[in-house]
């Protein structure tokens, strides 16, 4: 039985046949594959699928039903491109269904509604209570003008536990619904996550509202929360891949050819505020591999200003030298009195704009702090320089690269290059990522969505990773299919028996999975199931224990800065165990 006339448009008309009517399609295996036609690029990495009726493009990421490629291609609204197709495939549409296609949307349009709804709720009471117009007197303070307040939304949490989610249920959104954006959270009752904080709001590359930062009231003596706190993963925000102030600062990064990587929010505006406005920041978390894929679409000039103490501290805290691995150039700005940009930029905007120019290759940067703190005369001052900087070069992915900063350590040390190379083949690095991967070639995925797709495809070969996996999958849309494979082993005859377990957004997420392991199929004729789903779980295991180390070392360095020896101490000892 159809039920729409989605369904019925859907069920006359082949998504090759529509897209070949575009752009060419040439058939690999069981899909198609063509030169995407939203990007420029040389190899092939849009995909379409006759068998699943979708498309996806695994270089910009841009995908769907025919639907959504005909609203990509011709610019429409959904209510315009349902015309279109409806008229390509003979459907006559009525009145109720207009009306329908009007009320058609999916569980993360509702999201983004409430997320949209909260910011305008947070920005009135910036602009309006007591309290936050006393908030935004002190952004001006701290440098910040009023229209620069206005263009990046900058709002107010009132103190009330629940005056957010009073607005938000009585504009007709259902308490889960607000659960499900972050923006709530259940105790005996419903209460708001922020409350008296200044809220900047967190936008995907399209400028939608998918998240918020909550900074504590700097004149609330009694805040006992941290001075910042984030919304969690949702299903339309994954920290992971958010990079504050990218939707604004993607047009700039690709005209300046480089991408200027800072920690915190205020960063990103007093930098853009000062007419340098192809920064982003990571939001004060370590650095990660899909962060570096988005910034790599625009450019391979990546430059760093992190608040650091020594050059390995800034490895360990926020993974920049997983920049190498990718092929970036990277270098790091040094501030004078090791300053924050935006503390900087208050001061003299110049100073930022000349750090920037005189930024120091990152290898280099390492260099000179490790010689610096030892002596390189004695033996023990060679082994703990080269200690330092061997790991770091073993992540380098360019070899003439390398070669050079072996050849300028072995010089330095005066010691035999080729002791320098036997000692850094010892080195244990995480995942090396090969050239063609780090120029974003179209078989590097997404490492969640990936392993879940593998398991979908393949899951002759999941029973030995079920009971390991907990805790492994950070977004949580990814999670609950997880834990739906888990608890019903019926979707291994038929994947069509996920529908029980899971919300339709989430069973038709697992189509465009087992799509992705077709595609990778045809890209690659050495394909292996099983060892490609090893090495996944072995990767996100050793993610996970990494980022609970990042999370500690930002503890202990907390609790150092209180003076708190009893706390210190067990953070400690859960970061020994870690290591």
């Amino acid at each position: 039985m159809i039920d729409s006339p989605i369904d019925e448009i859907k069920n006359r008309l082949d998504i090759v046949d529509v897209i070949q009517g575009y752009i060419r399609l040439q058939k690999t295996g069981r899909n198609y594959r063509a030169n995407c036609p939203f990007h420029a690029e040389k190899t092939p990495s849009f995909m379409v699928s006759p068998e699943k009726q979708m498309w996806h493009c695994f270089g910009c990421g841009k995908g769907g039903s025919i639907f959504d490629f005909v609203m990509e291609m011709e610019g429409l609204e959904f209510g315009d491109a349902l015309r279109t197709l409806a008229q390509k495939a003979g459907v006559e549409l009525k009145k109720t269904d207009t009306k329908f296609a009007e009320k058609f949307r999916t569980e993360k349009t509702l999201l983004y509604e409430i997320c949209d709804l909260a910011n305008r709720f947070f920005v009135k009471q910036l602009e309006e209570s007591k309290t936050g117009k006393e908030m935004r007197d002190y952004l001006v303070e701290r440098g910040l003008h009023l229209d620069t307040i206005k263009e990046w939304q900058i709002g107010y949490a009132p103190r009330g536990w629940q005056s957010l989610f009073d607005f938000l249920s009585g504009r007709g959104y259902a308490d889960d619904s607000i659960l499900k954006t972050g923006l709530a959270v259940q105790g005996k009752n419903y209460y708001d996550r922020f409350r008296d904080r200044i809220i900047f709001p967190i936008n995907d590359l399209n400028g939608a509202v998918v998240g918020f930062t909550g900074r504590e009231n700097p004149k609330n003596p009694d805040a006992r929360m941290g001075k910042y706190i984030n919304t969690p993963n949702t299903l339309i925000y994954d920290k992971s891949c958010i990079l504050y102030g990218l939707d604004k600062a993607k047009v700039d990064i690709r005209q300046k050819d480089v991408c200027i990587l800072v920690e915190g929010q205020t960063d990103v505006i007093m930098s853009h505020q000062a007419g340098v406005k192809n920064a982003v920041a990571s939001s004060g978390t370590a650095l990660t591999e899909q962060q570096l894929r988005i910034i790599k679409r625009y450019t391979e000039n990546l430059t760093t200003a992190f608040d650091m103490d020594t050059a390995g501290e800034m490895a360990t805290k926020r993974g920049v030298d997983l920049a190498l691995q990718f092929g970036f150039n990277a270098k790091v700005i040094v501030l004078p009195d090791n300053q924050d940009p935006a503390d900087c930029i208050r001061k003299d905007a110049h100073v930022w704009e000349k750090a920037i120019g005189e930024a120091e290759e990152l290898v280099a940067f390492y260099f000179d702090g490790a010689f610096s703190k030892n002596d390189k005369e004695t033996v023990n001052g060679k082994k703990e320089i080269s200690g330092i900087i061997l790991p770091v070069l073993k992540k380098i992915s360019n070899k003439v690269e390398q070669a050079h900063w072996l050849q300028e350590l072995a010089a330095r040390l005066k010691i035999q290059e080729a002791a320098l190379i036997e000692e850094m083949d010892k080195v244990k690095t995480e995942k090396k990522f090969s050239q063609e991967e780090t120029n974003l070639n179209p078989t590097l995925f997404d490492s969640e969505e990936y392993t879940i797709g593998l398991v979908l495809s393949h899951p002759e070969h999941f029973e030995k990773y079920k009971d390991e996996a907990n805790g492994l999958f950070a977004r949580l849309e990814l999670k609950q299919i997880f834990e739906a494979l888990k608890t019903d082993a019926g979707w291994k005859k038929d994947l069509k028996n996920l529908k029980n377990n899971l919300p339709l957004d989430l069973f038709e997420k697992t189509n465009y999975l087992t799509f992705m392991i077709e595609a990778r199929k045809d890209m690659r004729e050495d394909f292996n199931p099983e060892k490609e789903m090893e090495f996944c779980f072995d990767q996100l295991k050793d993610r996970y224990l990494r980022k609970k180390r990042n999370k500690l070392s930002l503890d202990i360095k907390e609790a150092e800065n209180r003076g708190d020896q009893s706390l210190l101490k067990q953070l400690t000892e859960k970061f020994n165990k870690i290591q």
